[in-house]
C-alpha cells in the first residue's frame, strides 16, 4: 500500500516524532461498519510501517484489510478534520489525531 499525506494534513500534524497509528476497528451488532482513529503510538512487531517524509505512520495487518485499496490519502480539511480517503471512496472524516487512551 502507498500512504500520501496532503500539504494541509502534515501542516495539521506539525513535527513529531511518535508514530501515527491508523487504526481500524469493526464496530456495530447486525450491521458491521469500521471504524477508523488517528493516534500517536508505539511500533508493534505486526505493524506495517510508512514513512511519509518526516511523519511515521503504523498500520496493523487487519487495519490494511478494512481500507481495502492499495493507496490511501491522509487529508485534512478544517471542517471536516483528518479524512482518510481511497480512489474509491471516502473511509472517515471527522478524526482528530490524539493520544491513544484519551
Amino acid at each position: 500500500m502507498i500512504v500520501k499525506v496532503t500539504k494541509e494534513a502534515v501542516e495539521r500534524i506539525a513535527s513529531t516524532d511518535k508514530p501515527i497509528r491508523i487504526n481500524g476497528e469493526l464496530v456495530g451488532g447486525c450491521g458491521m461498519n469500521v471504524e477508523y482513529a488517528l493516534w500517536w503510538d508505539a511500533q508493534g512487531p505486526e505493524d506495517e510501517v510508512y514513512q511519509v517524509d518526516s511523519l511515521t505512520f503504523l498500520i496493523d495487518r487487519e487495519t490494511i484489510a478494512y481500507i481495502g485499496s492499495d493507496l490511501l490519502t491522509i487529508d485534512y480539511r478544517a471542517q471536516q478534520g483528518f479524512r482518510m480517503v481511497t480512489p474509491q471512496q471516502i473511509l472517515a472524516y471527522g478524526l482528530q489525531l490524539k493520544e491513544r487512551w484519551s
